[in-house]
């Protein structure tokens, strides 16, 4: 039985989010933290935003590393996601900017 390598972000506000590694890694700042830095308590700190925010974004990596998920399915969820507030939505594309997720910029 193969474990997931478990990898957990803390945010602003102290809130935790604990994500499976294929998940998380789809930020390429914490993929490269990932790689290229020896941290022992797989905890990285992302004082640059908050809870809110980071739920957010969690949600939307969580739904693009799903598998079996068609375009369609991805593009309603993409069109569902971004419907919120202009401030809402400039905080996660800030996050999105400075965790470097392609996908999202």
């Amino acid at each position: 039985m193969s474990s997931k390598k478990l990898i957990t972000l803390n945010t602003s506000d102290g809130e935790e989010f604990k994500l499976d590694e294929v998940v998380a890694v789809r930020s390429e700042v914490i993929k490269n933290i990932v790689q290229n830095v020896d941290y022992t308590s797989n905890v990285i700190p992302l004082s640059n935003f908050n809870g809110k925010t980071m739920t957010k974004r969690v949600k939307y990596w969580k739904k693009h590393s799903e598998e079996g998920v068609t375009e369609d399915q991805l593009k309603n969820f993409d069109q569902d996601f971004l419907k919120m507030s202009q401030s809402e939505l400039f905080d996660v594309l800030l996050a999105a900017q400075f965790l470097d997720d392609k996908q999202l910029k």
